[in-house]
């Protein structure tokens, strides 16, 4: 019997489950004016809807009744990887598209499918996951520097309020942005900590690419490091990071036991309760550059805007093109690494934006910004000024600054022989009690201490006191109203000799102490009251 040889099976291209999203597209062109990338490369099959029209084409070729019939072969396209890959993941298009596609989360969906398909990643982007699965960082440095950026002069609480996930882009490039975050909510009281060589990356690098075969591993990690610490909430500088850990890391394993937070939002709280003075000036015209990961996909836009607006002496302008219709810093999505001259492009224009309204600071958020919008400055010659909100904050919750003595010539003595002088009689030293009590040089700083936490939440009530005041050296001494406050030192053998003389004492005890506010509202009655019964007992007098 003869044999017959049957044509071979063609291999059919099944795509994800995209169906809704591509039937949705009603072509109409709206995301292509708002697509950064496509001003870089102006081809159409790099925005949304070339993007989609090849998608639906490659749909009806792999399972068309005729493909079938006929044994034609469906490949995917090189140009269409490269297409795909020429994106930011930016979301500007799904903010303008009219048919409400989840357009940011198609663009991760079809990479993940191109990477199972064999066709992607794309090599440097295959470079980063190989650092991380080796290293647990984007940029393959050692795990023990994982924390070399925690400031020296900060505390690492072992049961902390809040741990400080820093990424690996504020690990190991930008380290000045966590330090500068840690450094804030320690001066607010918050008792902070991270996960040392324990933290690990995020895996957003990876997911952004299509690569989703870390992320469990990385988020199981995460938890589990987290929530050995005991701590309530999360903080991260990190855009990226706070996307990824808030919403991501529930697809794929578990989402934290602590409450994630961007900085941003952090200390808007911290402002709001009254937890963070903001002492100082910031003279300056600042504008703010929305992250893509923090306000359109997030949707955190007021908070960063609402710290900016407190700072005194900051002079706050709005851009353009601002929250969900922000311009990309051309940073995200694996497009800066695989393109970076356009991407630094994209960042130009942005500098530019912050130009027309005249901005001398582009305030952001993310570190990923930042690094970006620099090398936009730095390529057009601008010179305006990209900060962190962090840095900001840094600088105007800082103690205030002594005022400088007015300096007087001295005037010139005339040649001419004169009398010696009488002599002049010293003036006598004022009374200790009579001193005025905003002049005490060394009344408040920073310390995190119980009695520092105490002093800061008083000096928030507008209350100053002196310390190791008098002959009996009073550990925080309220001279005016006569209240003397101890808190880790014991005051039982004074107690009898300050109150005979007229003095309220108050001992705290440092297990108590959070933030110090229920601890001031009770120095600051005392106080009162015992004001109110001085000015009671001088009038009888």
């Amino acid at each position: 019997m003869a044999t017959i040889n049957l044509p071979e099976k063609p291999k059919l291209i099944k795509l994800p489950r995209i169906t809704r999203e591509l039937a949705q597209c009603q072509m109409c062109g709206y995301c292509i004016d708002v697509c950064e990338t496509h001003r870089q490369t102006p081809w159409e099959s790099v925005t949304a809807r070339g993007k989609i029209y090849y998608l639906n084409q490659l749909d009806k070729r792999g399972f068309g009744a005729t493909d079938k019939l006929l044994g034609r072969k469906v490949e995917i396209s090189p140009d269409f990887v490269d297409a795909m890959f020429k994106c930011t993941g930016c979301g500007n298009c799904e903010a303008v598209c009219h048919a409400n596609i989840e357009l940011v989360k198609l663009w991760e969906t079809v990479r993940a499918w191109l990477v199972q398909q064999g066709v992607a990643p794309m090599p440097v982007h295959k470079g980063i996951s190989d650092k991380i699965a080796r290293t647990g960082n984007s940029f393959g440095e050692p795990r023990s520097k994982r924390d070399a950026w925690w400031p020296e002069d900060v505390e690492r609480a072992p049961v902390p309020d809040a741990i400080m996930f820093a990424g690996c882009t504020g690990s190991y490039r930008m380290q000045h942005i966590p330090t500068a975050g840690v450094k804030v909510l320690a001066r607010a009281g918050v008792k902070v900590n991270c996960l040392g060589e324990d933290e690990v990356c995020c895996s957003s690098p990876m997911l952004r690419t299509g690569i989703t075969s870390h992320t469990m591993n990385l988020a199981i990690t995460t938890v589990t490091k987290a929530d050995a610490i005991g701590a309530k909430d999360m903080v991260m500088t990190c855009a990226g990071c706070f996307k990824t850990v808030s919403s991501n890391f529930g697809d794929y394993y578990s989402k934290t036991g602590q409450n994630v937070y961007h900085f941003t939002q952090y200390v808007d709280r911290l402002i709001k309760e009254r937890k963070l003075p903001l002492n100082n000036e910031y003279n300056h015209k600042v504008t703010y550059h929305d992250p893509c990961h923090l306000g359109r996909h997030s949707k955190v836009y007021e908070e960063p805007r609402n710290i900016l607006k407190k700072i005194k002496g900051l002079e706050f302008v709005e851009m353009e093109k601002n929250r969900e219709n922000s311009r990309c810093c051309g940073a995200g999505g694996g497009y800066k690494s695989a393109f970076n001259d356009f991407a630094v492009n994209i960042a130009a224009e942005r500098i530019r934006d912050a130009e027309a309204v005249g901005a001398e600071v582009i305030a952001t958020a993310c570190p990923f910004c930042v690094l970006n919008l620099k090398a936009g400055a730095k390529k057009i010659g601008s010179k305006v000024q990209v900060v962190d909100i962090s840095e900001i904050l840094l600088e105007v919750t800082g103690p205030k600054p002594e005022p400088k003595p007015e300096v007087k010539p001295e005037p010139v003595p005339e040649v001419k022989p004169e009398p010696a002088p009488a002599p002049v009689e010293e003036p006598a030293p004022a009374e200790a009690d009579d001193a005025d009590e905003e002049d005490y040089g060394d009344d408040f700083n920073y310390e995190l201490t119980p009695e520092g936490v105490v002093r800061r939440a008083a000096w928030n009530k507008k209350l100053r006191c002196r310390r190791y005041y008098g002959e009996y050296q009073i550990p925080v001494a309220f001279v005016k109203g006569k209240v003397a406050v101890y808190v880790e030192e014991d005051e039982s053998a004074v107690r009898p000799i300050l109150e005979e003389d007229g003095w309220v004492v108050l001992k705290f005890d440092p297990a108590e102490i959070t933030d110090g506010e229920k601890q001031a509202i009770i120095i600051r009655d005392k106080v009162k009251e015992q004001m109110r019964a001085m000015k009671k007992a001088k009038k009888r007098k």
